[in-house]
């Protein structure tokens, strides 16, 4: 992620399409929905990240205006930007498209979403409010299963490890992310596993403000997102082992704008002075369910 974001001059501009599907995301459910906010709030804690949001949105907020300058200078449309994934699966022994050993067509399916979803291709675009519809837009980018490994072979971009207990929880980050892990500064990291406190989170980026390398680096290691065997996939593309409510693959849809510096629409306040920092989205004071 650390080189992605170098290059991706971050993610401001993020289809204001997505922020919808953030919102209805949430639907009334016994595990907690998204964990991004309470796993960032522990980083904090720690001093992992000194970093404050308003820091971290100026800083944002300058990369878009470098991006926008050069855009106008040169007047040429930007490629589609490939970010190569490497979807870590972390099961219990089961055989493979068994249990918490999904399948490799489950995978396929979600990444197909997020490439519909970001560059608004998705076939419920046509449901997007009217309060968001001027602004909702497309992003020039695609979700790519890994066709090198860090070494250099050939790979599927899915890799399947036995984990050391049978469920995980947030409070296990460093231990279930250790199991497998390729490059940050090459790959998006997914761990999909039996998560049981959320149905999936992800790291927010830290910027490369002076002072913050080390954090960086020392982030590195744990940067990209944790997803549920059971939210992850969509059950248009198979018959797979889906939560109900959240068989459409849009928790991934979600979590990863977090990895990419969006904010909840309501800024995580119960009341509607809380912001995303972005200005074309109307304020908000809590999660839309239903």
């Amino acid at each position: 992620m650390l080189l992605f974001f170098a290059n991706f001059e971050k993610k401001a501009t993020i289809a204001v399409c997505l922020l919808m599907t953030f919102v209805h995301v949430y639907t009334a459910d016994a595990q907690t929905r998204c964990g991004t906010v309470e796993y960032t709030s522990a980083l904090l804690r720690r001093n992992n990240i000194p970093e404050n949001n308003t820091q971290f949105e100026q800083w944002l907020m300058q990369k878009k205006q470098q991006r926008l300058k050069q855009q106008s200078a040169n007047r040429t449309q930007t490629a589609t930007y490939q970010i190569p994934v490497v979807v870590h699966v972390i099961h219990n022994g089961e055989a493979v498209g068994t249990g918490t050993n999904i399948p490799d067509a489950q995978i396929i399916s979600q990444i197909k979403v997020l490439n519909n979803d970001y560059q608004r291709l998705n076939s419920d675009a046509s449901n997007t409010p009217a309060e968001f519809k001027t602004a909702a837009g497309s992003m020039s980018i695609e979700f790519v299963l890994a066709k090198r490994t860090p070494d250099g072979f050939a790979t599927n971009g899915i890799v399947r490890v036995k984990g050391t207990q049978t469920s995980w929880t947030s409070g296990d980050n460093t231990e279930l992310k250790s199991l497998s892990y390729w490059s940050s500064n090459d790959y998006l990291n997914i761990w999909v596993c039996n998560l049981t406190d959320y149905l999936g989170y992800a790291q927010f980026p830290v910027s490369n403000l002076p002072g913050l390398e080390d954090y960086q680096n020392g982030l590195a290691t744990t940067d990209g997102a944790v997803f549920n065997y059971q939210a992850f996939g969509s059950a248009d593309d198979g018959a797979f082992s889906l939560k109900a409510k959240y068989s459409k693959g849009r928790t991934a849809t979600h979590e990863l704008g977090h990895f990419f510096g969006l904010r909840h629409l309501w800024g995580d306040v119960s009341n509607c002075n809380g912001t995303d920092y972005i200005a074309d989205t109307p304020p908000q004071d809590a999660p839309t369910y239903n």
